[in-house]
């Protein structure tokens, strides 16, 4: 086999295709050199998804008459002087192959001009070949036009999806930099049709409430965390920032798609940083639940190499575990800081009720308590403005995310039945106890004080020789967690105590379970939540179940002890412990409105 070199445009082709896979690899690379010139306003106009058209405005800096011959050439850029710079980067481009990339797999025109020059000017690129400058009227800024993209590689053509995929994929693009710099008005069309338009004021609520809408970016919480540790004095990293917006529990999407990380505002792809965002909704979310996070990290550029990926879609971090966890702290403090309790939704009585196999009580009988002072005064109860009632049926303290209760009852043996402030709140009584006892056990576990349950009998649990392998390298852990184990056999052990909540579901199949869950919970792979993973299932059946008949006191022994917890309005699993039926939606349903 002889070597040879290939051709110019070969070579140039084969190179365009690690930037320009599809229009929207294209229309991220200008809207960034947009971006760096400092424009304020950015308009991008795609035809055909993208494949007959693709034109870019902004009112940046321009280019300078003299530059644009060197505009189609590759590794041309004035963002960088030498090696040290890629250390340094402040700017989203840096390679100078976006324009040179373009220009071999699509026709290209540049109409542009300086802020200093009293004339545009204007140079193409068609069919490979650079044409001249001339000389052109034209606004401050640059237009750049790509048509007929792929059209001379229909072996890349052929692999596009359909213009709307296409289309829908370019618009994701510059939805991520509305977001990253709302200080910038952006406007994308589509055949003519506007999709998006920002106001570019530079309040995130605001890109925000245009890439979704407003009532979505309602449902969204500010997010501001600072993670300047010893560790990072040390490694001499500087400081992690975290910014942005994240939603509420109650507001959710069935992918990871709305996930948006960005690193020093250049949209980046990471993993492990969208498993820090999932992880900091651990028993907040269902399973299969997503957030909407639009996480803005900020950090010393030396700190992050940008420089992985041809589309500089990827990134590595030198301290990649110190970012992972700022990114779950900040999201995780800001829910747990505006939790609510989720509205009840659809009318009632629309649904044909389910058949019973046999009479049932719905309303526990009151029965006044032998404490008939009330938790509030007169004065207090109007501003609430909570109707009147018999002092005996006691209201719970208002806490910052909960609201004041006064528990009327229990339905099914299994739902709380109170009146809040502004309607009435149902509470799962098992998923309430369970968050209660997950919170109470993880205190115990930070104050070193989790205690044990000795068995009568010692309980043989059968492990995997993986299982056996994971609890020689956490057995400090696990018997911390309250357990006490002794080796017996080659992968069977003799559990002679359990963590005290478990005592109640003493049974050695449950036992087993357990600690099996324990074991196979690994702390590198949860972060902050592992002990929230490690403690779930023992909360889980440490609880009182849905079936079980409560005295009124008791109802309102778990309603005060709820209120307290840090994340209220969901259990362990992110089911919800709080529905809420308001006041306007009854007055709705009786047509008092």
């Amino acid at each position: 086999m002889v070597i040879h070199q290939l051709p110019p445009d070969v070579a140039a082709k084969i190179a365009a295709g690690e930037v320009v896979e599809r229009p929207a690899s294209l229309v991220k690379e200008l809207v960034e050199n947009a971006i760096d010139a400092g424009a304020t306003r950015i308009s991008i106009e795609l035809e055909n998804g993208g494949v007959s058209l693709i034109k870019v405005i902004d009112n940046g800096c321009g280019f300078a008459k003299e530059d644009l011959p060197l505009a189609f050439s590759r590794h041309a850029t004035s963002k960088i002087q030498n090696l040290d710079d890629l250390s340094r980067l402040h700017t989203l481009g840096f390679r100078g192959e976006a324009l040179a990339s373009s220009g071999a797999v699509a026709d290209v025109s540049i109409v542009s001009r300086a802020e200093q020059a009293e004339s545009g000017a204007r140079i193409s690129m068609e069919h490979g070949v650079i044409g001249p400058v001339t000389a052109v009227a034209a606004p401050k800024g640059s237009i750049i036009t790509v048509r007929n993209l792929f059209a001379r590689i229909p072996a890349r053509l052929k692999f596009l999806k359909t213009p709307q995929t296409e289309a829908g994929a370019c618009l994701q693009v510059v939805e991520r930099y509305a977001l990253a710099y709302p200080e910038i008005q952006f406007t994308y069309s589509h055949d003519g049709r506007v999709s998006l338009k920002t106001s570019g004021d530079g309040d995130i609520f605001s890109a925000a409430a245009s890439v979704y809408d407003v009532a979505s970016a309602e449902q969204m919480v500010p997010l501001r965390f600072t993670l300047e540790d010893d560790e990072a004095a040390e490694q001499q990293s500087g400081p992690i920032t975290v910014t942005g917006l994240t939603s509420r529990p109650a507001f959710y999407k069935s992918t990871r798609q709305h996930i948006y990380l960005f690193v020093n505002r250049r949209w980046a792809h990471s993993q492990s940083l969208t498993h820090a965002a999932e992880e900091a909704y651990h028993s907040l979310l269902l399973t299969g639940r997503h957030p909407v996070c639009f996480v803005f990290i900020q950090m010393p550029p030396e700190m992050v190499d940008v420089n992985v990926s041809p589309t500089k879609t990827e990134v590595k971090f030198v301290h990649e575990r110190r970012v992972y966890a700022a990114v779950q702290r900040a999201i995780r403090a800001a829910v747990l800081n505006t939790t609510e309790a989720p509205a009840v939704s659809g009318a009632f009585g629309k649904t044909a009720p389910s058949p019973m196999s046999g009479p049932a009580p719905l309303l526990k009988p009151y029965a006044p308590p032998s404490e008939a002072a009330p938790l509030w005064s007169r004065d207090e109860l109007k501003s609430a403005q909570i109707s009147r009632a018999p002092e005996e049926l006691r209201l719970t303290e208002q806490t910052k995310n909960f609201p004041a209760l006064r528990v009327l009852g229990q339905i099914s043996q299994s739902y709380i039945i109170t009146e809040g402030p502004d309607g009435v709140y149902l509470i799962d009584q098992h998923a309430a106890h369970e968050r209660i006892v997950l919170e109470q056990m993880l205190e115990q576990w930070n104050n070193k004080t989790f205690a044990s349950q000795a068995l009568l009998e010692p309980v043989v649990a059968e492990l995997t020789p993986e299982q056996s392998a994971a609890l020689e390298e956490r057995k400090d852990i696990i018997e911390r967690a309250g357990f006490i184990i002794e080796p017996f056999g080659v992968s069977t052990v003799l559990v002679r105590a359990i963590p005290a909540p478990l005592a109640k579901q003493a049974g050695s199949e449950n036992i087993t379970e357990t600690l099996r869950e324990m074991i196979g919970t690994d702390p590198d792979a949860h972060g902050e939540t592992w002990e929230e993973h490690a403690l779930a299932n023992l909360a889980c059946h440490a609880a009182i179940k849905a079936g079980q008949a409560l005295t009124l006191e008791e109802q309102r022994a778990l309603v005060r002890q709820l209120e307290e917890t840090k994340a209220p309005h969901s259990c362990c699993h992110g089911r919800p412990t709080t529905v809420k039926l308001s006041l306007d939606a009854l007055q709705r349903e009786f047509a008092r409105r």
